[in-house]
């Protein structure tokens, strides 16, 4: 008896492809669900830090007071969780068919920061969050009270940001201006695809 086997199911045993699917993340490439949840990130934390800059720089003054319209720092750092939470999920989700690492200790380096980027944008909202919480003021998300405040002063919960918020907060931001140089430098030095696969 003669066994006929498919040529294009010959051809696809043992080989795992990149899914056809644009939402979701390939092996070359990054989903646009993806990609969204990362330039998301990215326009809320240097909208957070503009702000943040302009008001130690001019002090209160019209544009300050716009800027802190468009994005009161409690809000944005609300809205930055709840970001970093969904893009864990869905990197975990994705996470047999996101593009590889790269080998050698620059993978490893790239590796750790992505790693830091995520405990930083999870744990400096998450403290800034809490010690709000534990000064008697409500959580609010524009104008919107997500949680009231609390009846009484709680230590534990201000003594994190108070000795982390700042310092942690501008590592991110050295972090995040060396995570631009090395895209920069992967496009236009080694003129791989490492910037298409985030930029589309």
């Amino acid at each position: 008896m003669t066994l006929h086997v498919n040529n294009a199911d010959a051809s696809n045993q043992g080989k795992t492809h990149p899914r056809n699917n644009q939402w979701r993340d390939g092996y070359n490439h990054y989903g646009k669900i993806s990609r969204t949840l990362h330039w998301l990130t990215a326009v809320l934390v240097i909208l957070q830090f503009s702000i943040v800059l302009a008001w130690r720089g001019t002090g209160k003054n019209t544009i300050t007071l716009f800027l802190d319209s468009i994005g009161p720092h409690g809000s944005l750092g609300l809205l930055i969780l709840a970001v970093t939470l969904v893009r864990l999920y869905w990197t975990w989700l994705n996470r047999k068919q996101r593009p590889p690492k790269a080998p050698g200790l620059g993978g490893k380096v790239a590796h750790l920061v992505h790693i830091s980027f995520y405990a930083l944008l999870l744990f400096l909202p998450a403290f800034a969050l809490l010690r709000q919480y534990g000064e008697g003021y409500e959580i609010r998300l524009y104008g919107m009270t997500i949680l009231p405040e609390a009846e009484r002063h709680i230590a534990w919960m201000v003594a994190p940001a108070d000795l982390l918020h700042s310092p942690l907060s501008w590592l991110l931001a050295g972090l995040m201006i060396g995570h631009i140089a090395m895209a920069l430098i992967h496009r236009f030095w080694f003129k791989d695809n490492i910037l298409a696969r985030m930029a589309g």
